[in-house]
């Protein structure tokens, strides 16, 4: 099958000549395509327990391919030593035109958790990131934990649930493990609360591997983390030397830090294609 213009194409035989530590993790395998064209953005002074913003990408597998399926940002603003601020905006995208848009902002605990405390939430399909909901889309949710119990409040209810013990989010979580202390680690049980409002419990974070990955930018040590438990596929997160999450591997779904502090790196407009015929 004739591939698609300026696509990279990966042959059989390179997928063989794989480092064996890459084929032998599942989480490896999804990114292997990508690492050949990939370039880390620069650096540009990060610091995780200081202020920084980050992009990525989002790719979709599919069976001889990827294809980009949204993009999202974090900003992490301190306040003080103890607490931050989190601001997350995800774009995904639809067949129609529409895309689905979520914006959020969290005040957080500097623990290793990067636990929510409160936050705010929209949601809308639209156009554009500004652009006006279509139909009754859009919504706006809050949201509180305080003596166990998360309380959500949206534009028609409140609900409540509680919250065992520690507990986290899918979104803080991707600053968190930016602060982890790699291989001296020890496993955290939580509640993870997906998404914005609803909370699993008997989750486990904890330290993965390491693995030394060539990239098209170099050759780099990544260390990773894994959240595993009820209700989410497993997800695996790929941390540079300097704290950068720079790969999150969950189900079909793979992010790609795209950018760091407004400096970019390179990424390929389309993801590598494995060309049977090869």
């Amino acid at each position: 099958m004739q591939q698609p213009h300026n696509r990279p194409i990966v042959t059989q035989q390179m997928e063989q000549d794989l480092p064996s530590q890459v084929s032998q993790d599942f989480s490896l395998r999804r990114i292997a395509y990508l690492l050949p064209v990939y370039t880390p953005p620069p650096v540009a002074n990060f610091n995780p327990t200081e202020d920084w913003k980050q992009d990525y990408t989002m790719y979709l597998l599919q069976p001889l391919n990827a294809r980009k399926v949204g993009r999202f940002s974090l900003e992490r603003s301190s306040k003080g030593s103890k607490q931050f601020i989190l601001k997350v905006l995800t774009q995904r995208v639809g067949n129609s035109g529409y895309s689905q848009f979520q914006h959020a902002e969290l005040n957080c605990r500097t623990d290793l958790l990067a636990t929510p405390e409160s936050w705010v939430f929209d949601t809308k399909m639209a156009l554009t990131p500004n652009g006006k909901p279509y139909l009754l889309s859009g919504r706006r949710h809050s949201a509180r934990v305080s003596n166990g119990i998360l309380a959500i409040r949206d534009n028609f209810r409140t609900s409540a649930f509680p919250i065992p013990g520690r507990y986290s989010n899918e979104w803080t979580l991707l600053e968190a493990v930016q602060r982890l202390p790699g291989q001296m680690m020890q496993p955290i049980d939580y509640t993870l609360i997906d998404e914005f409002d609803t909370p699993w419990p008997n989750h486990r974070l904890a330290y993965r591997t390491q693995a030394h990955l060539h990239m098209q930018g170099g050759s780099e040590m990544l260390t990773a983390y894994y959240d595993l438990g009820r209700a989410v596929v497993p997800t695996v997160y790929w941390v540079d030397k300097h704290g950068r999450l720079i790969f999150v591997c969950t189900g079909l779904q793979i992010y790609a830090l795209t950018a760091t502090n407004g400096k970019s790196g390179q990424l390929p407009h389309q993801y590598p294609t494995l060309r049977e015929d090869a």
